[in-house]
């Protein structure tokens, strides 16, 4: 034989495949497939925007990932044979849809239904005074006066277990009996239960709701009061 004869291999495994090889980027080389980075932060914005069912603040992180995957979309377009990660773009935008809708729509229900029908929901932050002047009771209060509404909070432990009518609610866990000297007057609220309800001691959050007053002298006080009281006839 005059002429070297080219062997084949064997086995399928033994041939050289040319593959492309690809990273993430800005700019394709010759040889390159990048990955777009906007579809990356997409779809990680979107998988993230899983706490929007814990708070409505977070919001902007499924606006982030439909902002990123309306851009990694737009710039795969562009060199849709150069740039991968459109199913990446897809799938975040997706996501942040559908997690940022729903779990937004659920904090809202959850804080709206928290109340029920003819009780204003309130919160302790709302009853707070003015750090500029806090010997005046905040407007917000004062309009409160004889409405009912609906507060959720924690019970100050006392002498009695069982069959409580009237207690102290405060709106931290960790204000308890011997703290109770440093909170403010306007961070407790004075609780008289109605119409033979009775309540046994919890460390659980409870929602009270009931006819609201305010008694602004507690304030000038030496010693301090409790400037709240709510005559409740709703407990949760």
């Amino acid at each position: 034989m005059t002429e070297v004869q080219k062997v084949q291999p064997a086995f399928r495994s033994e041939r050289i495949v040319p593959r492309r090889r690809a990273r993430i980027g800005w700019y394709p080389g010759a040889d390159y497939q990048i990955i777009q980075a906007q579809a990356v932060l997409s779809l990680l914005f979107g998988v993230l925007s899983i706490l929007c069912f814990l708070t409505v603040y977070v919001f902007w992180i499924p606006l982030a990932g439909l902002g990123f995957g309306w851009v990694a979309r737009k710039e795969i377009a562009k060199a849709p044979k150069e740039r991968l990660g459109l199913g990446m773009a897809k799938t975040g935008m997706l996501l942040s849809l559908v997690f940022g809708i729903t779990g937004c729509t659920w904090v809202m229900y959850w804080f709206l239904a928290a109340a029920p029908p003819g009780y204003k929901l309130i919160t302790f932050a709302e009853l707070q005074p003015n750090p500029d002047e806090p010997k005046l009771i905040p407007q917000f209060a004062r309009d409160l006066e004889g409405k009912k509404v609906f507060i959720w909070g924690y019970m100050i432990p006392g002498e009695k277990q069982y069959g409580i009518t009237d207690f102290v609610m405060v709106g931290q866990v960790s204000h308890c009996q011997f703290c109770q000297a440093q909170l403010l007057p306007t961070q407790m609220i004075e609780v008289h239960l109605t119409h033979g309800i009775k309540l046994d001691y919890t460390t659980k959050k409870i929602g009270v709701g009931g006819v609201f007053t305010c008694s602004p002298d507690a304030l000038k006080q030496q010693f301090g009061g409790i400037v709240y009281r709510i005559e409740a006839d709703v407990v949760r």
